[in-house]
């Protein structure tokens, strides 16, 4: 990329900050052979790897003010989407599941115009049901869920901040996705 390009896209990366989140779409078309590329390392099944890609531009989105411009942005984003992977992957293997309906990010899917309207709306009322049934939640179980999948945090960073094991803490966000997939389930029942 040369010197032009990387300065282009440097400003399209402070307009997205400024408020033109529509912009980020530019990036996401940009880059979403290269994070597909990634997340294929880690995972062949098609609907999981969509899954985990979204999770990966969703993550690079909320933390884009943390990019410094000290690289360009396709290795800043590369380095976010390696590490996300990582994370998945040791995931999967310690707890022997898929990804599940509210991983990182799902309470701010909304960000991009590439959505139909009824996508939009759908993902609307899923996010008012979510957040409903969060505040539902004691503070016990809600608090590290939201460390965990809205923040990205590890379970060590989660003990550190919260002076809670790192095994508390893991059965607390159990039980908190055990709790939110209940109440959820309830909701949508005809």
């Amino acid at each position: 990329m040369s010197e032009e390009a990387e300065h282009e896209e440097f400003q399209l990366v402070d307009k997205i900050l400024a408020g033109q989140r529509d912009l980020y779409s530019v990036l996401v078309e940009r880059y979403s052979s290269m994070v597909f590329h990634v997340v294929r390392r880690f995972e062949k099944d098609s609907d999981e790897a969509e899954e985990l890609a979204q999770q990966i531009f969703v993550k690079a989105y909320e933390k884009l003010d943390r990019f410094n411009k000290k690289s360009k942005f396709s290795t800043w984003l590369y380095s976010l989407a390696m590490n996300h992977c990582r994370d998945y992957a040791k995931n999967v293997r310690r707890d022997n599941r898929r990804i599940s309906e509210m991983e990182s990010g799902f309470l701010d899917l909304n960000f991009t115009d590439q959505q139909t309207p009824h996508l939009k709306l759908e993902m609307s009322e899923w996010s008012k049901l979510l957040k409903q049934s969060l505040l539902e939640l004691s503070d016990d179980y809600s608090l590290p869920f939201l460390m965990k999948y809205r923040d990205g945090m590890s379970y060590k960073a989660m003990s550190e901040k919260t002076g809670v094991s790192i095994s508390a803490l893991k059965v607390r966000v159990h039980r908190a996705r055990k709790e939110l997939k209940s109440r959820l389930e309830n909701e949508v029942q005809p």
